[in-house]
């Protein structure tokens, strides 16, 4: 069976929070790939007053990938960028620099019949090595041994290519416990590029792999096509390697064990949202995805995730409180933790804050929304 397999080692994860000088590109000002579509024709565009280009994360360009990280954003009344989040991404490592750097964007704000509006937009942001030159392919996939005997509709000529990826999220109990395994899946692509079936292969621990089955379910792709151009099917395998210490295929930030240690020994510094100096704000919160493996009944789901937000308004450490069924619960966590916040306060300083968030699931579109911080 053909997988995907990343084109650098892994243990480029620990300098994930470094950053070097490089920086990716962005448009011009006044470019019109903004992103900003069917503005009425009566208005006025938002016009870019100030776009900082995001920081090429240093395990990135010390490994010579390049990436892309398309984001939807909302230009408010006052030409700021409240809320944004990934539409797709060809590697989670360029997701942070991107959103930074729009969240940080200044707009002169669009405007109808003369009034300020908000305006939702999209922007493409690619992170290249240009002046280095040739740079390796961010993933790769060969046809497998047993390429020929496959039915026709999975013998594909292109192969599929992630759009959307993320990282498994590491169990809270077993990150906590310091336990490690390894995990094997498979899973086929569909013409219309989503995971259509997964399948767990073997794991050491249960946990794990229902980590990583929910992980591969939130993946999107450009589709696998035929020799004649028509979207097809694509089976395809990987392989994941929880480490504690974050060295395996699936990152620990340092701000994660952080919080554990205070959990072990001063969990006072921890505090509760409502010893905050206002509500949580979300800034970036994307939907999770419905689990392959209840598609076919189409069952109405919920699940409830405990979860802390660090001093940079990073989700840390999703943990699953309860759920109507177990992939529901995995299904949540993986999306809790791509969120964001404004950095939480507690008399005017930064701190890290436990909340807790319901969510419900529906199958009709495929996207839930978290009901209120309690």
């Amino acid at each position: 069976m053909p997988s995907f397999k990343p084109s650098v080692l892994t243990a480029f994860a620990l300098l994930f929070m470094a950053c070097s000088p490089l920086q990716a590109s962005v448009p011009e000002e006044g470019d019109p790939s903004v992103g900003i579509s069917d503005f009425p024709k009566n208005g006025k565009r938002p016009k870019p007053v100030k776009q900082g280009a995001p920081v090429y994360p240093y395990a990135m360009s010390r490994a010579g990938l390049i990436g892309a990280v398309k984001i939807e954003f909302i230009i408010d009344k006052a030409g700021n960028v409240p809320n944004a989040y990934v539409v797709e991404s060809n590697n989670p490592w360029f997701e942070r620099p991107a959103l930074d750097a729009i969240m940080g964007w200044k707009f002169e704000p669009g405007q109808i019949d003369g009034r300020p509006v908000n305006t939702r937009a999209m922007q493409l942001i690619e992170f290249n090595l240009s002046n280095l030159g040739n740079t390796p392919d961010l993933w790769r996939v060969s046809k497998g041994k047993d390429y020929d005997k496959l039915p026709p509709e999975f013998r594909w000529h292109t192969a599929p290519v992630p759009k959307l990826t993320t990282f498994p999220i590491y169990p809270f109990e077993l990150l906590k416990a310091g336990a490690r395994g390894k995990v094997r899946i498979s899973y086929v692509v569909g013409p219309n590029g989503r995971v259509v079936r997964a399948k767990l292969q073997n794991a050491d621990l249960p946990e794990f792999g229902a980590a990583v089955l929910a992980m591969i379910d939130a993946w999107r792709f450009a589709p696998p096509k035929l020799k004649d151009g028509k979207p097809c099917y694509a089976n395809l395998g990987s392989e994941y390697e929880f480490l504690p210490n974050g060295r395996g295929d699936v990152p620990v930030a340092e701000n994660a064990r952080q919080i554990l240690r205070d959990l072990e020994k001063k969990p006072e510094r921890i505090v509760s949202p409502k010893d905050l100096d206002r509500p949580l704000t979300p800034r970036s919160r994307r939907p999770p995805a419905y689990p392959t493996a209840l598609a076919e009944a189409g069952q109405l789901g919920e699940a409830v995730i405990d979860f802390f937000v660090d001093q940079e308004g990073d989700v840390q450490l999703p943990r699953i409180v309860s759920s109507s069924a177990p992939e529901f619960g995995y299904a949540a966590v993986q999306a809790v933790a791509t969120w964001r916040f404004d950095p939480p306060k507690k008399g005017g300083k930064r701190v890290v804050v436990r909340a807790r968030i319901p969510i419900d699931f529906a199958l009709e579109d495929h996207k839930t929304e978290g009901r209120k911080n309690d």
